[in-house]
């Protein structure tokens, strides 16, 4: 009796080690970054490429409506700017194209970061006066944005980030996001008499938020191979980001799990450019062999597709930058 109590007392010591040793390493696997991201640092996305219905139609909606220059064009692609230097759009008139079909992978929505309330106040307002019809307006706690959709109906979100030390954590060192109504009426006294112009020179891409298929999947490629770090994660979302931003990439199984992949002629994202550091790429590189994911490089550029479909291309940002 005596030795059975002792090897049902060993059994289960066994057990309550394993499942510690277990639930810690899943609380770590969990931990977020405790970084501070800065105003300073380098844009991660660089620019997004949009397949677009009609091209004459896209550039005077993003010129004249969301203010961008136009950078470079030909007859079917355009490149657009905010600074007159680098590409932050680039469209694409596909000639045989389909609409993209419900239900399919692909562009949530690209996010327009301005550097100012004032510069959010002056879209938003220039928005409004023009007619156009924006889909909503919101308090994310980390920032304030409104949210449109381009004639295609390419989603489009222009924000403007709170100072980082104002973004509140939790117990992981996640960011703890919200979506509350935004205060219009403090939002426009920002205007004080100023003129909306365009967007601002020093305006860029902040992130993208992409439809996906699998969230499981998706960290295995963006958080395993890629090197990203989470910041936020639950059953149907997960935000991922460099130097402890609130989130570079965005992604979401709202619409359902397991959706398939858009036709190659649907309107919509083409691709969007992930700008790395030399290690960081190398890295990438690695770990995309190492777990067998496809892709091509060419000129130092890694080529892949994540697996939901949406195209992506690792660059190694400007040492001058960095």
């Amino acid at each position: 009796m005596k030795k059975t109590w002792i090897i049902s007392v060993i059994i289960i010591l066994t057990i309550v080690v394993t499942l510690f040793l277990f639930l810690t390493k899943k609380g770590r696997d969990e931990d977020m970054s405790m970084e501070t991201y800065t105003r300073t640092m380098e844009p991660r996305i660089g620019y997004v490429e949009l397949q677009v219905s009609n091209l004459e139609q896209s550039l005077a909606f993003y010129k004249e409506l969301i203010g961008f220059q136009v950078l470079e064009r030909d007859e079917e692609t355009a490149k657009l700017s905010t600074d007159g230097l680098v590409p932050h759009l680039v469209l694409k008139e596909e000639e045989i194209y389909v609409e993209r079909p419900i239900g399919t992978t692909g562009l949530y929505h690209f996010a327009i970061v301005v550097p100012t309330r004032q510069d959010l106040a002056l879209s938003t307002k220039h928005l409004v006066d023009s007619g156009y019809p924006v889909q909503g307006a919101s308090d994310h706690q980390y920032s304030e944005a409104v949210y449109l959709a381009d004639p295609d109906n390419n989603g489009i979100e222009i924000y403007v980030d709170r100072e980082p030390n104002q973004w509140i954590r939790d117990k992981n060192g996640g960011y703890v996001g919200a979506t509350e109504p935004l205060d219009g009426e403090s939002l426009f006294a920002e205007i004080k008499g100023s003129t909306w112009t365009g967007l601002a020179s020093d305006t860029r891409i902040g992130h993208i938020h992409l439809q996906i298929s699998d969230i499981e999947e998706s960290e295995r490629f963006y958080v395993e191979a890629l090197g990203l770090d989470i910041v936020a994660k639950d059953t149907h979302m997960l935000f991922v980001s460099k130097d402890a931003y609130h989130h570079h990439i965005g992604m979401n199984i709202w619409a359902g799990k397991g959706l398939p992949t858009p036709p190659e002629n649907a309107l919509g994202l083409k691709y969007f450019t992930l700008h790395f550091t030399k290690e960081e790429y190398n890295s990438a590189k690695a770990n995309l062999d190492h777990l067998k994911y496809n892709y091509m490089e060419d000129n130092q550029t890694i080529i892949v597709d994540d697996p939901s479909g949406n195209r992506i291309k690792i660059l190694i940002k400007s040492e001058k930058l960095d």
